[in-house]
């Protein structure tokens, strides 16, 4: 980490997410060092970046390969899943592969060994960061069961042939369309709540198993998040691998228990320490993930993400987002989208809370097949279309053409999972400060506003340009440099002051 620091304060990463694993803080049960915890600490601090901490504890990727070896070695006191007769392919394997481990969710031995890891840590931390360099915790990493929908271990079995837990049927009686339509019908079909989970639903069903295993990670992490409160109450939240997905269509090929959308509400019965639920996004109906996880009772957290500058500002401006991260944030090209975008998104930090809070901003990232977009902010109407076709159907008309687009400079240099394209889709969001001035940021949109019964036109366009204190005022555009506010070539910020009058 040493020589990256400096990249990403200068990248405008204003927050770095970064593990910490059981396996090298514990090496021996019952040997603590934290000097790992120490070097995160205080280099962090000294780049004048926070810290989001990931406890890479018993589960990482829905695997256990964080977990120290003294606790993988030991079977007996903690014992591995059992994917059953007939295992799943799970996604990134191949015959022959060595295998990875999965330590059973449901050992009790597994959760205390863990808990007295996680809760040490937080303890070190709240003796050496008083300032709160560490903002968050993350807690485990995209846990859940690869392979079977559900654990089929001696543990997992008692379970399974065991009453469904009371807290979880007084959640589905209280909030019933909160919950999977069939697990809800199931329950109600069956009000016994003596009867087992093994009695109400036998074998082979997805949403039983998979409201089974959330149920048994949704308790383990959420009894990490709650010891842990009690050492530094930190805000505590758990990243999901999405699913279903292309592919994943069944729960053992995405991790099943995950915190996947249709099990939030599985989580938040079991889990009240998390205080949000957080999803990593990979694919590409980036908005569909958003609006499953951005609720009244869930803020929007982007954890782990695709360098796309576009879903940043949709995350932050239309959803009420509080974080977007991409993975490999280190290996991003230096002045590339994403960090423009980091650099004006967090400089904008104050504006955007209280537009957030007031609900006056408004975030956008248009489809190559969509032409335009449209909503309200403070009763002004707002519509943002792609400039470049815009521009291109107005030149058209008078015989001009206009060359092809230019091509975008890849986002990341010497990426471990490859080349990343920059974001070609007009993007952006707009703020309203007044009724009649906007700030207006993004990249290769139109955007026009309009009031019932009123003409409204620009009355000033002004440029905002970053400078080591932040977005400053700059030049006045005029003419024709309006017909493109947003360019197509690079992320711009300006401000707009409206001139509205009574037709």
């Amino acid at each position: 980490m040493l020589p990256i620091w400096d990249k990403l304060a200068k990248a405008g990463v204003n927050t770095v997410i970064a593990p910490v694993s059981w396996e090298q803080i514990e090496p021996v049960e019952g040997q603590l060092d934290f000097s790992i915890v120490d070097g995160l600490v205080e280099d962090a601090r000294s780049a004048g970046v926070r810290l989001v901490m990931i406890w890479f504890g018993a589960f990482k990727n829905a695997f256990s390969t964080y977990a120290p070896g003294w606790v993988r070695a030991d079977r007996d006191r903690f014992p591995r899943a059992d994917r059953g007769a007939k295992p799943l392919k799970t996604p990134f394997s191949y015959p022959g592969s060595m295998p990875r481990p999965s330590l059973s969710v449901f050992s009790r031995d597994l959760l205390e060994a863990d808990r007295t890891a996680y809760t040490a840590l937080l303890r070190h931390v709240a003796l050496i960061d008083p300032d709160h360099t560490v903002i968050m915790v993350q807690v485990e990493n995209e846990v859940g069961l690869l392979g079977a929908g559900r654990d089929h271990s001696a543990l997992a079995e008692a379970a399974w042939n065991a009453p469904l837990p009371e807290q979880l049927m007084t959640a589905v009686s209280e909030a019933p369309d909160s919950f999977d339509l069939e697990l809800v019908q199931a329950l109600g079909a069956n009000p016994d709540r003596s009867r087992s989970w093994a009695d109400r639903f036998g074998d082979d069903n997805p949403i039983a198993e998979e409201t089974f295993m959330a149920w048994g990670f949704a308790s383990f992490v959420g009894g990490l998040a709650a010891a842990g409160k009690e050492v530094l109450p930190l805000p505590a939240y758990a990243n999901a691998w999405i699913g279903p997905q292309r592919g994943q269509d069944l729960p053992g090929q995405y991790p099943s228990g995950g915190p996947t959308a249709r099990m939030v509400p599985v989580w938040r019965a079991a889990a009240p320490a998390i205080d949000f639920l957080a999803p990593d996004i990979y694919v590409p109906n980036s908005a569909e993930v958003m609006r499953q996880y951005a609720t009244d009772s869930n803020p929007l957290f982007i954890p782990e993400a695709r360098f796309r500058a576009g879903d940043a500002f949709l995350a932050i401006g239309g959803f009420g987002g509080l974080g977007y991260n991409v993975f490999g944030v280190e290996e991003g090209r230096e002045g590339n989208q994403f960090s423009t975008a980091c650099s004006i998104i967090t400089s904008l930090t104050p504006e955007i809370v209280d537009a957030q809070r007031d609900g006056r901003i408004f975030g956008f990232a248009l489809d190559p097949d969509e032409e335009s977009i449209r909503t309200d902010l403070v009763d002004t109407g707002i519509t943002v279309r792609n400039s470049r076709k815009l521009l291109e159907d107005m030149l058209l008309d008078a015989g001009v053409r206009v060359p092809p687009a230019p091509e975008l400079l890849e986002e990341t240099v010497a990426a471990t999972h490859g080349p990343t394209p920059g974001d070609a889709r007009p993007f952006g969001m707009v703020l309203a400060i007044s009724p009649t001035e906007f700030i207006v940021v993004g990249q290769g949109a139109q955007v026009d506003f309009h009031k019932l019964g009123c003409d409204v036109e620009l009355d000033s366009v002004r440029e905002l340009v970053m400078t080591d204190a932040g977005l400053q005022e700059g030049r006045f555009l005029n003419g024709d440099e309006r017909l493109e506010i947003l360019s197509d070539k690079h992320i711009r910020a300006v401000k707009v002051r409206l001139l509205i009058t009574t037709s």
